[in-house]
């Protein structure tokens, strides 16, 4: 595991190299969140676009600009395979991203390779506890 910044992973598990919500905006420069609200990136990324090892797939939680960005919609593989929400999923494929697949909750989508599963649950997910959670947009 590499941890690259914010909500950002880099995970290879048994032969498979996955990337978690992409976000390799540099420090200061700011990410829409939706609904006019803007975060602020307290640092850079350890790693930029460019010196991420060949992908399998991107696990993206939620499209946040904090947790897909700009770089990452300009840089990435129209063709790798973006595991997220169904929302999401209509999205990107509007912006290219041909091989987005978004889960329903609790439903799973598994890759395969040299006879080794890895096995992706969509889980409910919250911002925060209480009012946090009704302010961020979904």
């Amino acid at each position: 595991m590499t941890f690259i910044g914010t909500a950002t992973t880099l995970l290879r598990i048994g032969g498979f190299t996955l990337l978690t919500d992409p976000n390799f905006l540099h420090r200061g420069q700011r990410a829409y969140l939706g609904k006019g609200l803007w975060s602020r990136r307290r640092t850079d990324p350890a790693l930029r676009i460019a010196q991420l090892p060949a992908l399998d797939a991107v696990v993206l939680s939620h499209l946040h600009g904090d947790h897909f960005d700009r770089v990452a919609r300009r840089e990435l593989d129209r063709e790798l395979p973006i595991v997220t929400t169904p929302a999401a999923e209509r999205k990107l494929r509007r912006w290219g991203f041909r091989a987005a697949e978004g889960l329903p909750t609790w439903s799973s989508r598994e890759l395969h390779r040299d006879g080794t599963t890895v096995r992706l649950t969509s889980m409910p997910g919250k911002h925060g506890p209480g009012a946090l959670d009704r302010l961020l947009p979904t």
